[in-house]
């Protein structure tokens, strides 16, 4: 039977309002409960981790800014923790024998006087910088995201911010530092990161205010002056510092749309669930899939997981993380110094492999000198990595852990470091990449490809697998139909109860880590995930 004329105006009525009813939904923003999120955690734990985002698993960032000016000083106590990269804890020591006092006096002015950490951000220039510079190099080291440290401790905003002059645009380069690196960045399809460093900052210079209210002597010091709150957003209370925190970071994500937010330090406080609700509303609105790094400041199964150094991460995690690391050996050496040393390209490659093979991915800072520039050991880092990863990047973008993920040095892969002035020792960080060598070996899968990668060069030119053994099974049928060694091409190799067997050719694609490419006949064999972890560090 024909519907009649009346059902037909009415069916297309509905689809109709249906239309505008969604149309109104993205139009009306936030006040659409169905779609976009809501500032409460219930909301906030609907937000998924976005492929793209586990499938990246390299990053860059930097740590840059008026604190990476006194990397210049003649320090005689050398970096530990963050003793160099929060240095105004020093600049304002009521004890004018603190070796940091002293430097800013010699280099700025007294404390006592009314010069101040706004009088060190005046020199922050960045007369070098040069975001496609930064860029080029970004891209050629193969990472997938990348970007800066938006704010750190200090309360230095990398923009150029209407709400304070303690800004790159006000004070300083005059320049959006921030600004122009996202620009850039997002010309050449990379994804983009900010991390905000300010959910410390109160705390910081809260105790830096009573130790100066305590002393008379320093009664003009210009945190104590409220003329300078302009540049001091985070001074006068916690009332002012959680509305300033707030708009800043609105204010951030607002203008440059972020793949990604990462917070050291803050947990929910501060409005933090507000501005992480405007930040998923933002990337629906944008019509993007956006990510959020959990420091531990957000508990369990929320963003991907980040761990500093690796402390305090289990061997395996069934959850989408990261470890953060500087490009320079120290522990804590987050920011440029004359004197600092680059860790090599080949630890940080085999580093990446073993990190991946856990499920994990690694997020690289990167050490810029004051004006902008990088050390030619930092530009040797990056090349490096990257000159490995456009060879053997299949093995490590968008790959899953395979059901075994290694053999070799798999546990106890924590080291720490001691101070040689004081006998202080770190804390306990890892992997410690001089454990691996050519026994190590680490797996990874895509498309039904089983990925073996080797973290050495054997002796004897000879490769066991012993995970890889007939008594193993590998796939459904349990048969490898070929293997190669990529950049190279295919190789014979043999398998039996010990393990699988490889003859390396004469000629290797690299020195660093071999990665053999298995076909498989069959389903590949899978590795089961429960999706929860039941161990994730507060590192607030």
């Amino acid at each position: 039977m024909k519907p009649t004329f009346h059902k037909i105006i009415i069916s297309f009525a509905v689809i109709l309002l249906g239309v505008i009813e969604a149309l109104g939904q993205v139009e009306d923003g936030p006040s659409s409960s169905k779609i976009f999120y809501e500032a409460n955690w219930d909301s906030l734990r609907q937000h998924e981790v976005p492929k793209w985002a586990e499938d990246a698993k390299f990053g860059i960032y930097a740590h840059w800014g008026v604190y990476s000016q006194t990397g210049e000083w003649d320090y005689k106590i050398a970096n530990w923790g963050n003793y160099y990269i929060t240095g105004y804890r020093g600049f304002y020591s009521t004890n004018t024998g603190h070796e940091q006092h002293q430097l800013f006096e010699k280099n700025l002015g007294k404390i006592e006087e009314g010069v101040g950490y706004k009088d060190l951000a005046r020199k922050f220039t960045a007369s070098n910088f040069d975001a496609k510079y930064w860029v080029d190099l970004i891209e050629k080291s193969g990472a997938k995201y990348a970007g800066m440290c938006a704010v750190h401790h200090d309360g230095y905003c990398m923009w150029d911010s209407e709400i304070t002059d303690l800004c790159a645009g006000k004070t300083g380069p005059g320049r959006d530092l921030n600004g122009e690196l996202f620009q850039e960045l997002k010309k050449r399809g990379i994804k983009t990161i900010a991390s905000f460093h300010h959910g410390r900052t109160i705390k910081h210079f809260s105790e830096i205010e009573t130790k100066l209210l305590a002393d008379p002597y320093y009664r003009n010091a210009d945190l104590l002056n409220s003329d300078y709150y302009n540049y001091y957003w985070f001074m006068g209370g916690l009332e002012r510092f959680t509305k300033n925190r707030k708009a800043l970071t609105l204010e951030f994500i607002d203008k440059y749309s972020p793949d990604v937010l990462w917070f050291d330090g803050g947990g929910g406080k501060y409005d933090t669930e507000e501005i992480l609700a405007h930040f998923f509303n933002n990337g629906i609105k944008n019509n993007k899939e956006v990510s959020v790094h959990n420091k531990g400041n957000f508990g369990k199964n929320f963003g991907v997981y980040s761990y500093e150094n690796g402390a305090k991460r289990p061997s395996y995690v069934d959850w989408p993380w990261e470890d953060d690391t500087p490009s320079a050996v120290g522990w804590c050496d987050w920011q440029w110094d004359k004197n600092l040393e680059y860790k090599k390209s080949e630890d940080v490659i085999i580093r990446l492999v073993d990190l991946v093979s856990r499920n994990g991915g690694l997020l690289l800072s990167l050490n810029p000198r004051p004006d902008g520039t990088f050390d030619p050991e930092q530009e040797e880092l990056l090349l490096g990595i990257g000159k490995w990863l456009k060879q053997n990047g299949e093995a490590i973008y968008g790959t899953r852990p395979w059901k075994i993920y290694g053999e070799g040095h798999l546990e106890d892969l924590f080291f720490t470091e001691t101070n040689p002035v004081d006998g202080r020792v770190s804390r306990a960080i890892q992997p410690n990449t001089d454990y691996f060598n050519h026994e190590d070996v680490r797996f990874t899968t895509k498309n039904n490809i089983l990925y073996a990668t080797v973290l050495g060069i054997s002796p004897d030119r000879k490769v066991l697998i012993k995970s890889l053994s007939k008594d193993i099974d590998i796939s459904d049928q349990n048969i490898i139909e070929k293997i190669e060694l990529i950049g190279h091409g295919e190789v014979k190799f043999t398998r039996d109860n010990e393990g699988l067997h490889i003859n390396l050719p004469d000629t290797l694609p690299n020195y660093v880590a071999l990665v053999f490419k298995l076909s498989v006949k069959g389903k590949l064999e899978q590795r089961e995930n429960s999706g929860t972890n039941s161990v994730i560090p507060d590192q607030t």
